[in-house]
């Protein structure tokens, strides 16, 4: 990774810039990584612009395409240093993702006028920062009405996302729904993992599968509770492996020990890429509070996997056509969310039915829409 004492003075060509927090393992980073890759191919020049340099993804990521950390540790320093990067870079196109990001890059046009600045919006904002106070969340719909007008281009990753962009200010002319590219096909084959995951792979039980960061968003919490009714009340025999790690971790780890789970859920850690583990298993579960899409149902329906998720407020609902295609429960609601598992594994939809819908969402596809944005 360079530094941005290291950056060349001036892009020439057809380039594009992605920036983004850092490209630490998630949603967001990965449809950026899948984006660059698909530029890349296209003979673009390609270039990720972080602001620390944590890199999870040095393995997917073409090795012709430039990744430059900024080295912002506070964001009251980061417009002076894109300034910076600009005045040294210009680019053609510029996409900048997620919330405050997107607004802080008005200074993209203020000194590169000729750039296409193009705002990616992950999330829904409203549902991620519900519990901040009055004031914060004043400031913020203020911060997107003035300065999403530096934009060119808004693309909201749902339709649920468009509507809350709307709902603070944005006009809908200029918002496009474009939902996010999704791998399809694993990076590499199995290989040994951890004790966890060796553990939950020789399991009889009915295998369970959850993927994500451990923090308060996904509602982890919520999903051992979950287990827990399913063992002892609906006599369901469950063992369930999540993938992720994250600042709640250690609280999860508590409370599996608490209920006695541990014959029954397994904690793996991260792993670069799950679709070999989505393989070995009977069904996913995502127990998010929100999301802005949800990367890793698709992935889990392109290995025909059952999906149960909670009808949180974008994403879910949208990929699975309403429960047609999957099966949702009440946001942070275990009983439903037991329920609704055992509803799932009795019940599951044929598989070449949620392979079909995971090819709306493929690389190529999705790409084709970004293409027709840049410049």
């Amino acid at each position: 990774m360079l530094d941005i004492t290291d950056s060349k003075n001036y892009v020439e060509g057809e380039s594009i810039c992605f920036l983004n927090f850092d490209l630490a393992f998630g949603g967001t980073e990965k449809v950026i990584v899948s984006l660059a890759n698909h530029f890349h191919s296209l003979g673009k020049k390609v270039t990720i612009l972080t602001l620390s340099n944590k890199n999870d993804f040095e393995g997917f990521l073409n090795s012709e395409i430039c990744v430059t950390c900024l080295n912002v540790r506070k964001m009251k320093f980061l417009i002076p240093k894109l300034s910076h990067y600009i005045l040294k870079n210009r680019f053609d196109n510029f996409f900048a993702n997620v919330w405050p990001l997107t607004s802080l890059s008005f200074v993209v046009r203020a000194f590169s006028q000729n750039t296409n600045l193009i705002f990616i919006e992950h999330c829904n904002l409203s549902e991620q920062f519900k519990n901040k106070s009055n004031f914060f969340k004043y400031m913020q719909k203020i911060s997107i009405r003035i300065l999403y007008k530096f934009a060119h281009l808004i693309v909201a990753v749902s339709e649920g996302v468009k509507k809350d962009l709307m709902d603070k200010g944005v006009s809908e002319d200029r918002i496009k729904v474009i939902y996010n590219p999704v791998i399809t096909e694993p990076y590499q084959e199995l290989h040994a993992a951890n004790l966890a995951a060796e553990q939950w792979k020789a399991s009889s039980k009915n295998k369970l599968i959850a993927v994500g960061r451990f923090k308060a968003q996904k509602n982890f919490t919520n999903l051992v509770e979950a287990i827990y009714i399913a063992k002892n009340k609906l006599n369901l025999d469950l063992s369930l492996l999540i993938l992720g790690d994250g600042e709640e971790r250690r609280k999860i780890s508590e409370r599996i020990i608490k209920l006695n789970l541990q014959e029954n859920i397994f904690l793996a850690g991260w792993v670069s890429d799950p679709l070999p583990y989505y393989d070995l298993s009977d069904l996913f579960v995502l127990s998010s509070d929100y999301e802005g899409f949800g990367v890793v149902i698709v992935e889990a329906m392109s290995r025909g996997l059952n999906i149960v998720s909670t009808n949180c407020k974008s994403g879910p609902s949208e990929i699975l056509k309403n429960g047609e295609l999957g099966f949702l429960c009440e946001v942070n609601n275990s009983e439903s969310l037991s329920k609704t598992i055992m509803n799932a594994l009795n019940h599951p939809i044929p598989k070449e039915r949620l392979i079909r819908r995971s090819y709306d969402f493929s690389e190529e596809k999705i790409g084709k829409l970004y293409e027709d944005i840049v410049r």
